[in-house]
């Protein structure tokens, strides 16, 4: 799993699990205007929204981490379950 690459479904799913208090912010920060009208549990509605981020975006893993650091006093996410999770966490931003 490279930072420089575009997240799979199955690195969506993963950071989708980390991500808690705050997630209807997401498309704020992930510069998308698109209607989030899935239903499911909340980790469901995460992984569609970060899905749609990417089929628009076409970003790296990289650019996924930097906004969800920029909304840490909006949205929490559990950097360490993160790490657990992809195997790195927002210390590879620093690098």
């Amino acid at each position: 799993m490279s930072i420089n690459t575009i997240p799979t479904d199955k690195e969506i799913a993963n950071i989708s699990a980390c991500i808690s208090e705050g997630w209807e912010l997401l498309p704020v920060y992930l510069n998308i205007n698109e209607q989030m009208d899935v239903d499911g549990s909340r980790v469901y509605k995460i992984f569609h929204i970060l899905q749609s981020w990417r089929r628009l975006k076409n970003e790296t893993m990289k650019v996924l981490l930097k906004a969800l650091l920029e909304a840490e006093y909006t949205i929490v996410v559990d950097w360490e379950l993160l790490r657990k999770n992809i195997g790195y966490g927002k210390e590879v931003l620093s690098l």
